[in-house]
Formats: structure tokens, C-alpha cells, sequence
């Protein structure tokens, strides 16, 4: 699992007096979740099987390939 995202805006911030704990509004922050959005993308794509997992541990897919009820 990538967890860089998370470490890039996971400073502290004081503003107001409220510590302000993810700045996700932040170039910093979306930098990193495009980042973690084209690493998904290479590794979920790189074959059939690696993208079926992915789906049917998100419950879109059953384990044959066909979409679950939800998704019919």
C-alpha cells in the first residue's frame, strides 16, 4: 500500500489555535495524490489478473469476472 501521501501533508499546523493535522488543499498534497493515483493506475493495469483483484477486493467484481449485483 502507498502511504507517501499521507506523510507528505501529515504536518502539524497551528491556525487559529486548532492544530490543523492534513493540509489537503495543498500543492503539496495533490502533487502526492497524483502521484499515488498514477502508481495505482501502473499497477492495477499491468495485467488482467492484478486488475480483477483490485476490483473484486472493492466488491465491483466477483472472483469469475462478472460484476456484482450491486454493479448489474
Amino acid at each position: 500500500m502507498y502511504t507517501g501521501t499521507v506523510k507528505a501533508y501529515a504536518k502539524k499546523i497551528k491556525k487559529n489555535g486548532f492544530v490543523q493535522i492534513w493540509d489537503l488543499n495543498s500543492k503539496e498534497a495533490l502533487d502526492d495524490f497524483r502521484k499515488a493515483a498514477e502508481a495505482f493506475t501502473k499497477r492495477t493495469t499491468r495485467s488482467r489478473e492484478a486488475a480483477l483483484k483490485v476490483l473484486v477486493a472493492e466488491g465491483i467484481c466477483t472472483k469469475s469476472g462478472k460484476l456484482t449485483k450491486r454493479y448489474r
